[in-house]
Parts: C-alpha cells; sequence; structure tokens
C-alpha cells in the first residue's frame, strides 16, 4: 500500500479529529505536499460542509397527530396481530395432529418438536402481553413528537 492510499484511509478520522497525535501530523504534512490527496481532502470537507446546511421540511404537528392516531392503520394493525395469533395457533394445532398421528416418526423426536413448538408459542406469548401491558402503561404514549 502505497502513502497516498494509507493517508486516504485516515482522511476521514482527520477531518472528525479522531487520530492520535502522531497519525493527524502525519495527514497533515502529507496534504501540504501532494496535491491528489489535498484535492480530495478539500472535496470531502466541501460534501461535509453541503451535507451540514441541508434544510428538512418539517411536518406540521397535526399532521404527525392525525397520522399517530388514524382509525385505519389502528384497525388494521389490531386485525393483523389478531390474524397473526389466530393463523400461527391453528397452523400449530393442525401440525401437531399431523405430526403425532404419523407412525413412522420416532417417539424423541415428537417430544423435541413439541418442545420447539411450545417455546415458540410461549415467546410468542410471551411478546404479545409485553405489547399489550406497554400499551397500557407507556406513559409517553401521548407524547407529541
Amino acid at each position: 500500500m502505497n502513502q497516498c492510499e494509507h493517508i486516504q484511509e485516515l482522511m476521514s478520522g482527520y477531518i472528525d479529529h479522531e487520530l492520535s497525535q502522531q497519525k493527524a501530523q502525519r495527514v497533515r504534512l502529507h496534504l501540504k505536499e501532494c496535491d491528489s490527496c489535498r484535492k480530495i481532502y478539500d472535496d470531502i470537507v466541501a460534501i461535509r460542509q453541503e451535507m451540514g446546511q441541508l434544510k428538512y421540511p418539517e411536518c406540521e404537528e397535526s399532521k404527525i397527530e392525525q397520522l399517530m392516531n388514524e382509525p385505519t392503520s389502528k384497525i388494521l394493525s389490531v386485525i393483523g396481530w389478531l390474524c397473526l395469533t389466530v393463523g400461527l395457533l391453528g397452523f400449530m394445532v393442525w401440525q401437531l395432529f399431523m405430526f403425532y398421528t404419523e407412525p413412522g416418526i420416532v417417539t424423541w423426536v415428537k417430544v423435541g418438536v413439541f418442545l420447539i413448538e411450545l417455546g415458540v408459542l410461549s415467546l410468542f406469548i410471551s411478546v404479545l402481553r409485553q405489547r399489550l401491558i406497554a400499551r397500557k402503561t407507556d406513559k409517553y404514549r401521548n407524547v407529541k413528537l
């Protein structure tokens, strides 16, 4: 690796003042001597300055409030959770019935699969329960962004 490649790797850290004093001095001295690296350095600094001056359009508070409390999205969220829960439970019951009535599968495999499915179901119920509790007790729920 030549010196210019090494300096170019250090350039971002140099601009952000993240380099040790020795490495920063090495970059500074190289930039004084090398026109190509100085041009890259100037370009990076200019890009960062332009990015820092960008203005992002602000959304009105009423629109944010409307988006957050839109009845359609709330209804779709509830329907989504219900469909996921009912579908998961239904599929697991059907799969367990089909799996355990199959005579060619060894008992220890059936027990292992049952334990895995019980674990997945327990985790799902745990997350669902936590979300429902957090929904009721979230003190930041009505905080405006």
